[in-house]
């Protein structure tokens, strides 16, 4: 699990990081270790799962909200030209 976690890391992207990363949990959702799943012991325990579903999440985050403010400075950047005109 940290190892996919590493690879997806390499994405520098931030919608095609959302998107890998969105498909990664969709795709592992059925098969983290749980207590009595037939994936407990293999890829690690219950604590790995859920530092894998975490920290997913947190850079999940990271990349909506880089996402968010690239589109805010093309848009300043357009209202201090439209300012600058009149």
């Amino acid at each position: 699990l940290k190892d996919l976690i590493e690879v997806i890391k390499g994405v520098q992207h931030p919608m095609r990081g959302l998107f890998l990363r969105n498909y990664l949990t969709l795709v592992s959702k059925n098969k983290l270790p749980d207590v009595g799943s037939p994936y407990e012991g293999l890829g690690g325990g219950i604590q790995d799962a859920y530092s894998f579903l975490l920290q997913n999440f947190l850079e999940t985050n990271r990349l909506w909200v880089r996402l968010q403010t690239q589109g805010s400075n093309n848009k300043s950047e357009r209202k201090k030209r439209e300012k600058e005109c009149l």
